[in-house]
């Protein structure tokens, strides 16, 4: 009866994860207690997950990926994507490649996390909608995962499943590169064609919510930067989307006519007009900074430390807007008088007074009730002062990275090593993984705070709790007594089996979640595998492409999740894009697996 018992709570899981709102990890959470007060599982089996390899490297990748965020690493694959002014093709080529080709050495849902806001900036400057470019996007991070075993969490899960079992060293680093690649090139192809047609162009749940107040902002040319010696035209700055250089302040020149050929000089202050949500679009333009007297240093009285050491300290910074409120104690003090900086710790850009913009330098302006003031802040300023009586409304507006990018080869670094050294089998992948992370964190890409903040409990929780669900579907003999009833439908047709095992994993992919179609399937299959002494690797490698080709729903891959809103789409949007390509992965893997792997021993 115990393998009954574990088979309905099984069930039962995999049915609030289907109809209930309830998150996965808490739902195998209970499931697995259930099992263990009911001592249908041993605890050690429960508890195994959490000490699997493959948990541990997902830990270590997500440490990685804070880390390219942290150091801009990604920095110039944006600058060469957004460069000219190319075709809707040639930019959907840009983005989505690189894409792939970093998920497939990356966790995918960080690489996504990490493109949104460019993708929204660099589709702002140019005026066209994320929709364009966003599922895309996630798609191709998708199939980029298929590609290496540390492509996505769902490879790692498998992986981790196979360790367990007697073909441990028969799945290697880029085993699974023989069916990824060939499917991740037949999916971008795909997507490159179909999105011409089959993908909306819908303004995203940001842009319909957009501040429109606009601000002046002055920024410096740096004398070091590219663009000294260049036009307006020639440096991009006459074309910029929402945003006007209204005048060029040069020593105690004023150009107040600003033409398309005018040459900029190293010093030049360079003021703009615009929209609140384009400001985060000057920083992006090197050799520019923002004229707020070295905006780095919080205060006049840090003088000891040098600029790059308080840009790290500052590190990512926030656009904040806050309201002055009645109970502020600055008001009717200039903003340089009060110390401004030092106090808040955060940089006054411009300020907004009875809807027009205070045309004075920063520093001199009188603080007045009402003043809305735009301000570069550390992350955890609107946390502190949403509820201040200093003001009365703070909203955070966007992310912005101050960090300079000399760190960055560090992690191509860390990067290149785990990869060499999983790929020549040196040292096993999970080791790889923690080599890569201990590299960033020592060299400062990111610090421990960061580290410990970009790691997705909510999805490691899943996994560890996942092998233990799997773990009594097996010990209980539950799975072959699965087994046999499937055995019953399709004979001892492996390659039969094989189209099974991949429609059944993609269901239930679409249905619930990635890891937790992986478990149930694997779990499965393993049980048919042992009673017909078929090759487990083929099936592995099946679950693996199927448990990750999510393209018909926003709800079974978190990527496509992310970008839902982001890019204003609707559920039909994914079921119209993504249906071919699902047929497309399907064919092609159920072509090439029989092809490269025998399944039968």
């Amino acid at each position: 009866m115990e393998k009954f018992w574990v088979l309905g709570t099984v069930a039962a899981c995999f049915a609030a994860l289907l109809f209930s709102r309830k998150p996965p990890d808490l739902i195998f959470a209970g499931g697995l207690l259930l099992l263990l007060l009911t001592q249908s599982v041993s605890v050690e089996t429960a508890l195994s997950g959490f000490a699997n390899p493959g948990l541990i490297t997902i830990a270590c990748l997500y440490i990685v990926a804070a880390a390219i965020r942290e150091t801009q690493a990604l920095k110039p694959l944006m600058n060469w994507v957004s460069s000219g002014k190319p075709s809707d093709r040639v930019s959907l080529f840009k983005f989505t490649f690189p894409t792939s080709l970093l998920s497939s050495l990356l966790n995918n849902t960080p690489i996504v996390a990490a493109l949104i806001p460019e993708v929204n900036r660099w589709s702002k400057k140019l005026g066209k909608q994320p929709s364009q470019f966003l599922l895309p996007i996630s798609y191709a991070a998708i199939l980029g995962g298929t590609c290496t075993l540390i492509g996505t969490s769902t490879n790692l899960l498998v992986f981790g499943f196979v360790q367990q079992s007697s073909f441990a060293d028969q799945l290697g680093f880029f085993d699974i590169s023989l069916i990824g690649v060939p499917v991740t090139l037949a999916g971008l192809l795909y997507i490159l064609i179909a999105s011409r047609w089959l993908l909306p162009k819908r303004a995203s749940s940001e842009s319909t919510l957009r501040n429109t107040r606009e601000y002046c902002v002055e920024m410096i040319v740096e004398d070091t930067a590219s663009i000294v010696g260049k036009s307006i035209e020639q440096a991009g700055l006459r074309h910029l989307h929402g945003l006007y250089l209204i005048e060029v302040v040069r020593g105690n020149l004023v150009l107040a006519a600003v033409g398309p050929n005018t040459i900029l000089e190293a010093g030049d202050r360079l003021v703009f007009s615009g929209l609140v949500n384009s400001i985060s679009e000057l920083l992006d333009i090197d050799g520019l900074t923002l004229a707020e007297e070295q905006v780095f240093k919080l205060s006049s009285d840090e003088t000891s430390d040098s600029e790059s050491q308080a840009a790290r300290r500052f590190g990512q910074a926030r656009l904040v807007e806050a309201v002055i409120g009645n109970n502020n104690p600055f008001i009717g003090k200039t903003i340089k008088q009060v110390k401004f900086r030092k106090h808040y710790n955060a940089a006054v850009i411009a300020v907004v007074r009875n809807g027009s913009r205070v045309m004075q330098k920063t520093g001199d302006i009188m603080i007045r009730p009402g003043d809305t003031l735009l301000m570069l802040a550390r992350r955890s300023f609107t946390e502190q002062h949403r509820y201040s009586r200093d003001f009365l409304l703070v909203n955070g507006l966007e992310e912005l990275s101050l960090d300079s990018n000399s760190k960055a080869p560090w992690c191509w670094l860390a990067i290149g090593s785990m990869v060499g050294l999983a790929s020549f089998n040196i040292v096993p992948v999970v080791i790889a993984a923690m080599v890569a992370s201990a590299i960033v964190l020592l060299s400062r890409c990111v610090t421990f705070d960061r580290a410990k903040q970009s790691l997705d409990l909510q999805v490691l929780l899943t996994i560890g709790l996942a092998f233990g669900i799997g773990g009594a579907l097996t010990d209980s003999g539950a799975a072959n007594m699965l087994a046999t009833s499937v055995l019953s439908v399709f004979g001892q047709n492996p390659l039969a089996l094989l189209v099974a095992v991949y429609l059944i994993t993609v269901l239930l992919t679409e249905m619930v979640t990635n890891n937790a179609a992986a478990v149930i399937s694997f779990s499965l299959v393993a049980g048919i595998v042992e009673s017909l002494g078929y090759n487990l690797i083929p099936y592995a490698v099946v679950i693996m492409v199927a448990a990750s080709a999510s393209f018909i729903s926003p709800m079974g891959y978190q990527t496509n999740l992310m970008v839902y809103s982001a890019g204003g789409y609707r559920f039909s949007d994914y079921l119209r894009f993504g249906l071919p390509l699902s047929l497309v992965v399907g064919v092609l893997t159920l072509v090439l697996v029989p092809i490269f792997w025998t399944l039968t021993l």
